[in-house]
């Protein structure tokens, strides 16, 4: 509050202005801790008023003005709205008890076209429906401000002309909510054209006409359609509400699936990895063995040359050495029983490998039932697939059965509507026949009131001639109405279409989805069988290739006895490699039970998607029911509005034709009137 007062005295010195002490004595009192400005019971003069106006120019922290009280003359107002125009801050302004007229009016007027913040604007006790020029260009300015949503205008002197002015201005404005017109004269013109403004303005939900002496019928239709106006704005702001979680949890679902995917693919790419991994250290086995097989070769052939050179020198010494053939056949001996050894050993290393060949291929039969069984559930997947779908089938049917049930609904309200006219035509033979009986008694009573018959003749043509016009006024209105309802309806049904429509496409978009994972995890499945099926082939490729080594060994075995323990080493790391490989396919195995894990994941998932999707049609269909209520409350209170109407007519009908037969039997009474 130092800042505003600080800026008050120092433009009252650039303007050379003497302040006024009883606002320096307010200011002193106030603190701006909650941005309200209170100046109400304090008559402004015009130069206190300059400077308001420029300080309020300023975008100070302040929210709400108070000016209520103040005796403020036009030019004041004038001055200090021109200021506030330009301001940004304010929302709040009172006026209350000024007695604002022409000049006020038109200002306000320009001050709500100029001002684009204001929310509330309180005008109590003023009279500003008196000049109706000035009035129509305060309504241009609130049919033009996109921000007011609060307006009071107890005790401003509207009357039906000003009302109406303000009914336009409502039609045309689309930020209002609540309006307070108590304590006017709108009367029943100004009742009707208000009526009919709120049934084309969507935003007022609250409205006060109390005192102005409209008809309890045009109140009833004003309070209809600002309650629904009300339900709108809650029907609206809960259908944002709701799509607003389904987006949430949507993106949601998709984060997740993009997650799933990414780790999936991580783990393929993993286990490719690893494979290529092993197909390189198995090539490079495989080069380097045949790399021994080469040298063995070359070692048996330099072996082989030097058993021609023995044997050249053996035929030469056998002629010299014929005495040492019996040694010679005694080392045979030997040697032919070392072999026998040898062979033993070697049969039962082919047994062993045997053994290990039998293992082999109980593991890969064991994985290939596994393989079976991944296929089995898939196919159970596509089963259960096959039957949401089914669901969703039904969910379709059971939408469109509560169509029809809705179209027979409607069939039911119209012959209702039918049978209500029916009723209708009925009172009114009954009253035409209880007017005539009154007929007959004005009769009789007319003869004594001549004199008065002849001024209210003419009093009645003239209020004939209105009536007549407000009774077409009255049948337009009626028929605009219905056309206005029906087509309110149509929209609903419009809406309520497209969203099962985007309902289902959503739905159908998410099976798509789902037959899409479903598609890529057999093709997954399809790989990982082919990669065994490699794997398997290149088990037996090394299978053969052991049977050559170990043919090669078999022949060798005669030559080089001493080497037979680096064989033996050789043979220890060939059963290590195979060793690692059955561990190999041992984390195969287990990977595979993670992917039929993730397929029961995946499972869960389209159970609770279609929980969800179940929720949100019974949503649906409660918001259908709800909906129908409002339908068919609107229908009663237009048939009421209709009875009521209806009732009017007969009445004034009646006493068009009771007055008529009044002025027709006046005549014949002539000689008594002398």
């Amino acid at each position: 509050m130092e800042e505003f007062r600080s800026l008050y005295l120092r433009l009252c010195k650039e303007n050379s202005i003497d302040p006024q002490d009883s606002i320096l004595a307010r200011l002193e009192k106030q603190t701006l801790d909650n941005g309200v400005l209170d100046l109400s019971n304090h008559t402004l003069e015009l130069s206190t008023c300059a400077v308001l106006s420029k300080l309020f120019a300023y975008d100070l922290p302040v929210i709400a003005i108070i000016l209520s009280d103040c005796m403020l003359s036009e030019e004041c107002t004038k001055q200090l709205l021109s200021g506030l125009a330009k301001n940004t801050v304010v929302k709040e302004l009172d006026l209350r008890g000024n007695n604002l007229r022409r000049m006020g009016a038109e200002a306000l007027g320009n001050f709500l076209k100029n001002n684009h913040t204001i929310e509330s604007l309180a005008l109590e006790w003023n009279a500003l429906g008196i000049w109706e020029v000035s009035f129509a260009a305060f309504c241009d300015g609130l049919a033009a401000n996109t921000s007011l949503q609060k307006l009071d205008l107890r005790n401003n002197q509207i009357d039906h002309a000003a009302a109406q002015e303000l009914a336009l201005a409502i039609r045309n404005n689309s930020t209002l909510r609540k309006l307070d017109l108590g304590w006017n004269n709108a009367g029943l013109v100004g009742g009707r054209a208000l009526a009919d403004s709120l049934q084309k303005n969507r935003s007022v939900n609250e409205i006060r006409i109390t005192g102005n002496n409209i008809p309890k019928d045009i109140v009833s239709a004003i309070e209809t359609s600002t309650l629904c106006n009300d339900d709108r704005a809650q029907l609206t702001t809960s259908t944002l509400n709701k799509t607003k979680t389904l987006n949430q949890e949507i993106e949601f679902l998709k984060s997740e699936k993009k997650k799933q995917m990414i780790n999936f693919m991580d783990d393929i790419e993993m286990t490719r990895s690893q494979l290529d991994a092993t197909n390189k250290d198995s090539a490079n086995k495989i080069s380097h063995l045949q790399q021994a097989l080469e040298e063995r070769k070359a070692a048996l052939n330099a072996l082989r040359a030097k058993l021609d050179m023995c044997e050249a020198s053996l035929t030469i010494s056998n002629q010299k050495s014929a005495d040492q053939n019996a040694l010679l056949e005694l080392c045979r001996k030997d040697n032919q029983e070392l072999v026998k050894s040898y062979d033993t050993q070697i049969s039962r290393e082919r047994e062993d490998h045997k053994k290990e060949k039998e293992l082999l291929q109980q593991s890969l039969e064991q994985t290939q039932d596994n393989l079976s069984a991944a296929e089995g559930k898939i196919i159970d997947l596509e089963r259960k697939c096959k039957f949401q779908n089914d669901q969703i089938l039904l969910l379709k049917e059971t939408i469109t059965q509560a169509k029809s049930e809705h179209r027979i609904a409607l069939a039911a309200a119209d012959e209702r509507l039918a049978t209500e006219r029916r009723r209708l035509h009925m009172e009114l033979k009954e009253m035409e026949d209880i007017n005539n009986q009154e007929k007959m008694k004005l009769h009789s009573d007319m003869a004594s009131s001549l004199k008065q018959a002849d001024d209210k003749v003419e009093r009645t043509k003239l209020s004939k001639d209105t009536l007549e016009n407000e009774i077409a006024e009255l049948k337009a209105k009626f028929a605009q109405e219905r056309l206005d309802h029906d087509d309110s309806i149509r929209l609903l049904r419009k809406q309520l279409k497209d969203e099962e429509k985007f309902q289902t496409d959503q739905l159908q978009e998410k099976m798509r989805s789902m037959t899409s994972d479903k598609a890529d995890l057999q093709k997954r499945v399809s790989n990982l069988s082919l990669e065994l099926s490699e794997t398997q082939a290149n088990k037996t490729a090394s299978d053969a290739q052991l049977e050559g080594m170990r043919r090669t060994i078999d022949g060798l075995q005669k030559v080089l006895s001493n080497k037979d323990d680096e064989t033996d080493d050789k043979i220890a790391k060939v059963k290590k490699d195979f060793e690692k490989r059955i561990t190999y396919f041992e984390e195969e195995t287990s990977k595979m039970g993670n992917l039929r894990e993730k397929v029961v994941c995946l499972e869960t998932r389209l159970a609770e998607q279609a929980a969800a999707n179940r929720e949100t049609i019974g949503e649906r269909e409660k918001t259908i029911e709800r909906l129908s209520g409002i339908i068919r409350t609107m229908e009663s209170n237009a048939a009421i509005a209709r009875e009521d109407e209806a009732k009017r007519a007969a009445l004034l009908q009646s006493a068009i034709c009771s007055y008529l037969q009044g002025v027709k039997s006046g005549p014949p009474s002539s000689p008594i009137k002398l």
